[in-house]
């Protein structure tokens, strides 16, 4: 790490020394991709599902923990990656930070925006580097599409259609997920940050104000669909809408551009439309991709330059959530008084 911010300097060794806090499925990504890096280890697993964690564990040939405190105590860490319920993730940063460990945090950075600016701080105070998982950018096809757009041959980005459909339900996900102190939302904080996070990297601008609504299923506690109109600097509309009611699976971006198009789908690929005919320009997104993505993201963690994915950058992805609840919130509000 550079002496830039103040961060503490990587350890001159072979094998950079990696523990997870978490054992879902979002750690083991993070186990596959450590295993493409020669210099990298996952040499500790936390989980408080001690079946969960000894199971990644021996998959990462690593040692297994069910108390966190212990496992940085243990002294075999040089960084830790927390993939946690999300209202655990501030005061987990600031034990890692206090115990000397580079912090790699799994998006979304926290349930609040006064949550993650301390984040950032205690990073700050105790020296260490501060990354956020905010993943959107080390996709290929992403990657791919920012550096198309960039390239200013479609001229400037005007309007993002942002179309997502997945299942959220507690059958399908762990039970913290639908507990709102410990999630911090629904299907907006969880599904909704991956599309303020493509914008954002299609773009390389930041959302500045939210229109939108949330609804929820009878019997849950959290938002299970989310819809809307945010702006971002620069101009540019993202219209999105993301819902769990029983469509097919989807993942599907649109750009509109002044002198073109194009079309981001998980499963049809990178599309370029300007004049006559459509130019494919990337396959579909599957799980190898997925977990380059992953190493990538590692590859940018523990290298010399400062993170791609700041803590000032996922505060911005929490920040458009948030306002996302609070319009949802306020037009509820107006509705009622309304009547």
């Amino acid at each position: 790490m550079t002496a830039k911010n103040g961060l503490n300097s990587f350890p001159q060794r072979n094998v950079f020394r990696l523990g997870l806090i978490g054992a879902g499925s979002v750690a083991a990504l993070y186990v596959e991709a450590a295993a493409q890096l020669d210099a990298m280890a996952i040499t500790a697993v936390c989980d408080v599902r001690t079946e969960a964690a000894r199971e990644l564990s021996v998959r990462a040939n690593a040692q297994c923990y069910n108390d966190y405190q212990a496992m940085f105590a243990a002294g075999d860490l040089d960084a830790v990656v927390i993939t946690s319920p999300h209202s655990l993730h501030l005061p987990m940063a600031a034990d890692a930070a206090a115990a000397g460990l580079n912090v790699l945090m799994e998006k979304p950075m926290a349930t609040t925006v006064a949550d993650c600016r301390k984040m950032i701080q205690v990073c700050e105070d105790a020296g260490v580097r501060l990354a956020i998982g905010n993943l959107q950018r080390f996709v290929p096809a992403v990657a791919e599409a920012a550096e198309t757009i960039r390239s200013g041959r479609l001229g400037r980005p005007l309007l993002i259609t942002e179309r997502r459909a997945v299942r959220y339900d507690p059958e399908s996900r762990p039970a913290w997920f639908f507990d709102p102190e410990l999630a911090g939302g629904g299907i907006m904080m969880n599904i909704g940050g991956h599309s303020v996070d493509k914008a954002q990297v299609l773009t390389g601008q930041q959302v500045v104000s939210v229109n939108a609504r949330t609804w929820q299923r009878p019997g849950l506690a959290v938002e299970t669909e989310a819809s809307g109109v945010m702006e971002l600097s620069g101009g540019v509309q993202l219209t999105f809408s993301i819902t769990s009611t029983g469509l097919p699976p989807q993942d599907e971006t649109e750009v509109i551009c002044e002198r073109g198009a194009l079309r981001l789908s998980h499963t049809d690929g990178l599309w370029l439309f300007q004049g006559d005919e459509p130019v494919q320009l990337r396959g579909r997104t599957g799980h190898d991709e997925i977990v380059t993505a992953f190493r990538d993201q590692l590859l940018d963690f523990t290298g010399s330059a400062p993170p791609r994915v700041s803590g000032d950058y996922g505060l911005s992805v929490v920040a458009a959530v948030q306002a996302t609840y609070h319009s949802a919130a306020e037009l509820t509000l107006q509705r009622t008084e309304y009547r």
